[in-house]
């Protein structure tokens, strides 16, 4: 799974997010990870010097990406990790005001944080 924000978020803001459903993150200055505490799903963040196009498919935003997060989880647990990465992204929405989408491996749209607010792709068609 991909998370991508927009530009002008701060690694700072994501870990405070995370820190607050109890994630562990560790690394360095411009890539970090960790794991959601319940379905031990691994992340990666990596903080964008130059802002991105968004890579999700489908979508067309006029905005750029400054911070893409990554998801590590095997199939058989993909139920359980999303049952933690979507309260994460909806405390993200609450608590800041970065536009975002989730996406699997670009193609498949499952959140999306826009203007108008958070919409979230679940259950699953």
């Amino acid at each position: 799974m991909v998370l991508e924000i927009e530009s002008g978020v701060t690694m700072a803001e994501v870990q405070q997010t995370l820190s607050d459903l109890g994630a562990t993150v560790e690394g360095v200055s411009a890539i970090r990870g960790g794991l959601l505490p319940g379905s031990r799903c691994g992340f990666g963040l990596t903080l964008h010097r130059f802002p991105l196009r968004l890579l999700a498919d489908g979508l067309t935003v006029k905005w750029t990406v400054g911070l893409t997060m990554t998801f590590h989880f095997r199939a058989a647990n993909k139920v359980s990790s999303l049952a933690e990465i979507y309260p994460f992204i909806e405390l993200f929405a609450q608590q800041h005001r970065y536009r975002f989408v989730l996406s699997f491996q670009y193609e498949r749209i499952y959140a999306v944080r826009s203007e108008r607010g958070l919409k979230l792709l679940w259950p699953f068609p």
